[in-house]
């Protein structure tokens, strides 16, 4: 599981080549957690980057993902909290948030607080890229109450759209994540965690992760497959007010 979201490395290459960046650019991933997604920008681009992460595991992770793949000056991991430090001024080429709008606030405020946040951030004619979950239809109840509160997901595609189009921005492109992706991220995840009760056959912490992923997974079999999905949006910081 090469990203925090259910996010082939084909697609991703792809969303990448879209965001007009150059050796000159200056690219932010906020909530980057294990850093490929950036990493593949700077090697793609050539640009320069900054990654920001609460937990510090997953900066370790990121700065040893990179090592003798890009250079170190183009390539930054900081345990940072977004809230505090994305920039406000406007100093950026590109703003990155995928699966991690709860970096900007809890519940239904996550994602229209990223995308306010992001938009200071980048430069007029700037591009912000945002990984965020949507509805395919309706969850059933018996879902809803397995997530529990904040379910992390409060609109449906068309939604995180014309919101962030209602907030100024130009909607550029928009991609959501296929089944094949998503059984793949749900199932190496769930996988890694079998695989170590194989090793840890005694320990009770391990037990308890197996039984609480266990019924995670019956939810995604059940219902989360059929009614979850996850959309790539991005969008332009307009060159002037509209």
């Amino acid at each position: 599981m090469k990203f925090n979201s259910p996010l082939s490395p084909d697609k991703a290459d792809r969303l990448i080549r879209l965001l007009d960046l150059g050796r000159d650019g200056r690219v932010l991933d906020a909530g980057c957690g294990q850093g490929e997604f950036l990493i593949r920008v700077i090697e793609l681009t050539g640009a320069s980057g900054l990654g920001m992460d609460v937990d510090s595991g997953s900066i370790v992770a990121a700065r040893k993902n990179a090592e003798g793949r890009v250079q170190a000056q183009r390539c930054e991991f900081r345990v940072s909290d977004a809230q505090d430090e994305v920039p406000q001024d406007g100093s950026l080429d590109v703003a990155v948030c995928l699966g991690s709008t709860h970096a900007f606030g809890m519940g239904e405020a996550a994602y229209p607080n990223t995308i306010r946040r992001l938009s200071r951030a980048v430069r007029p004619g700037g591009r912000i890229l945002v990984g965020e979950g949507y509805w395919k239809t309706p969850p059933a109840s018996e879902y809803l109450e397995l997530i529990g509160e904040p379910v992390g997901i409060y609109r449906d595609h068309a939604a995180n759209v014309s919101f962030a189009e209602g907030q100024g921005l130009v909607p550029l492109y928009a991609a959501v994540s296929n089944d094949d992706e998503w059984d793949h991220f749900e199932w190496t995840h769930r996988m890694r965690i079998e695989l170590e009760s194989v090793l840890h056959p005694g320990d009770p912490e391990v037990k308890a992760k197996v039984r609480r992923s266990r019924v995670w997974r019956d939810g995604y079999v059940r219902w989360g497959r059929s009614t979850m999905g996850f959309g790539f949006y991005l969008f332009m910081n307009p060159r002037v007010a509209i």
